[in-house]
């Protein structure tokens, strides 16, 4: 048998669905004058059929299923040969013998289907966790930025070397898009990401946040240096020459930086905001 833990909610959900059912059921045979008890009896193996299917597995349902058949087969030649209380056998006792197979078929399908695609999404999001590059810029993506800065805020707190981080933000990013449109946009970030690496060091870790944002740690460097490439940066990005559409175009850029040297026992998030914040005075 297998009942997988990750699926309990959905087995679960289901499984109250079918319950909702059986109580609907029972509610309208009980108030009903005109009662069959076998067609309830019947409606109610073909539940339990499913919900063998749908919690157990479609094989396993199908096995229920012919056990449900043979039993429903066994009483109806109990009833034409012994009791006679069947004299024609009419379609209604045939559709029964379909019925359990399809519905545990239909059901075990659903689930096993449904597995299939929750599996594949999970792979694909552990597959986005693990690609840490951005394809426009060539930067780390935020997974990769705040994982290096966490680990580079932990090595500066063990050996007592400076570090300073850049918030860069690109404050007219909306209007550079309504402008040039999406394609225009991203060679624009291609533009800024190579100033940015013209202009800062190999060993210096760059990332970006999203469309608007640019990270970068400025390893064992303090406050003072970090300004100063914060005044080289903005240098080469306040006004970039863009190849868009084959035409070159001079594009003048609204970029705030921020900088923020870590302090010692510092959580990186905090070292993060801060820069965050002091990018809202660069004006």
């Amino acid at each position: 048998m297998r009942i997988k833990v990750s699926n309990i909610r959905d087995i679960l959900i289901f499984n109250l669905f079918m319950i909702f059912w059986v109580i609907l059921l029972i509610f309208l045979f009980s108030t009903s004058f005109n009662v069959n008890f076998e067609n309830f009896i019947l409606i109610s193996l073909l539940i339990i059929n499913m919900l063998v299917a749908y919690n157990i597995g479609l094989i396993e349902g199908l096995i229920f299923s012919v056990f449900m058949i043979l039993g429903y087969g066994t009483y109806i030649l109990y009833n034409i040969l012994v009791t006679a209380s069947i004299v024609d056998f009419e379609l209604k006792y045939a559709f029964w013998f379909f019925v359990f197979p399809i519905g545990a078929y239909l059901v075990g399908s659903l689930e096993r289907e449904y597995g299939r695609l929750k599996e594949q999404v999970e792979k694909i999001r552990e597959k986005e966790k693990l690609i840490l590059l951005d394809e426009i810029t060539g930067f780390l993506n935020i997974n990769g930025f705040f994982h290096r800065l966490k680990e580079e805020v932990t090595r500066a707190n063990r050996t007592n070397l400076s570090l300073s981080v850049l918030y860069v933000f690109i404050s007219d990013a909306r209007e550079l898009k309504n402008i040039y449109g999406r394609e225009g946009y991203e060679k624009i970030l291609e533009k800024i990401s190579e100033e940015i690496n013209k202009n800062t060091r190999e060993i210096d870790i760059k990332g970006i946040i999203d469309e608007s944002t640019i990270g970068i740690i400025l390893t064992n460097t303090d406050l003072d240096s970090a300004n100063i490439v914060r005044e080289k940066l903005h240098k080469f990005l306040d006004r970039i020459l863009v190849e868009i559409d084959g035409k070159r175009r001079p594009i003048s850029l609204k970029v705030r930086i921020g900088v923020a040297q870590y302090n010692t026992g510092e959580d990186f998030i905090l070292l993060w905001e801060r820069a965050k914040e002091n990018s809202s005075y660069d004006v």
